[in-house]
């Protein structure tokens, strides 16, 4: 079922699958502003098939509502349309999967709001921007070096060995990836090929121009820098069993994240993709759909 609900004031796109499920599972989409459309494609309908499933674009992202201009938004926003969407669809409890930068949402929704929050799953996700942002520089490195693109190679050696801020290394690598063109998706992705991605979302979205208003919602929580702040301190906080799935060629959540939450996440279970990048859910989709299902049933 695809509708827009009014939430707090705005029109969310919301996709709700198995309605009568006892089980819930919400999905968190990451970016900032990256959309569900890639985790409905298959996995919604896949996973559907023993929990319902209820995934959205947060506020100002593609099918939901515009953000003005002068309107303030945050990260808090977005918890609080999760918190609001859970009670107007009559759901007690439910499991929340945030991938990327929806693991932050995931995680600080469940620390706010634990009585609402029965089990919380990790993919891939920015537990520490600063981290993130040197491995993904790191892999660009990498390219750049075989591309024999010595500006490239100077401008990373740059933030690689300096003392930046996870706000200045967030800010390079929008121009570090930007100069590397399409050789940029090569650092998200391994068991499929970046073009397969591109075909998911644009078969969806066939116009362009709405992903202008994204660029607003990006902007507007990359002022406010709540999601850029590190939140491995606050990681022995999780109250709820959870659990991380990581790719092994993934940058994002790299090594050091991995091992924090190891030793700092009480009740916390890890699996880890073999053939994934950052999207296991697409990478390795039968696998996902096993760990995850595996994981809401207890088992």
């Amino acid at each position: 079922m695809n509708r827009r609900l009014q939430v707090r004031g705005s029109h969310l796109y919301v996709e709700d699958y198995n309605v009568s499920g006892a089980e819930v599972l919400l999905y968190l989409h990451g970016g900032p502003g990256a959309s569900c459309i890639d985790f409905c494609y298959r996995q919604a309908e896949a996973l559907a098939s023993h929990v319902r499933v209820v995934a959205f674009d947060q506020k100002g992202v593609l099918r939901s509502d515009s953000l003005a201009a002068d309107e303030p938004f945050g990260l808090q926003d977005i918890i609080e349309d999760c918190e609001t969407l859970r009670i107007q669809l009559g759901i007690k409890k439910w499991t929340v999967l945030g991938h990327s930068f929806g693991g932050i949402v995931a995680f600080r929704y469940a620390l706010q709001y634990p009585d609402s929050v029965d089990k919380v799953i990790f993919e891939t996700p920015c537990f520490d921007a600063q981290s993130s942002m040197k491995a993904l520089i790191s892999g660009a490195l990498k390219l750049y070096q075989a591309m024999g693109e010595s500006a490239g190679v100077e401008q990373c050696n740059q933030y690689l060995d300096g003392q930046y801020s996870a706000r200045e290394l967030w800010n390079a690598w929008s121009s570090i990836g930007k100069g590397l063109g399409n050789k940029r998706d090569q650092l998200y992705f391994h068991g499929i090929h970046p073009d397969t991605y591109n075909e998911i979302i644009n078969n969806k979205i066939s116009d362009e121009s709405i992903w202008d208003k994204n660029h607003r919602h990006a902007a507007k929580l990359e002022e406010e820098g709540t999601f850029l702040e590190s939140i491995i301190p606050d990681l022995p906080k999780l109250t709820q069993p959870s659990l991380l799935i990581t790719g092994v060629f993934d940058l994002v959540c790299c090594d050091e994240q991995q091992q924090a939450y190891r030793q700092k996440v009480n009740n916390g279970k890890v699996v880890a993709f073999e053939r994934s990048g950052h999207f296991p859910r697409l990478e390795e989709p039968d696998k996902y759909t096993y760990e995850v299902l595996k994981f809401i049933a207890g088992k």
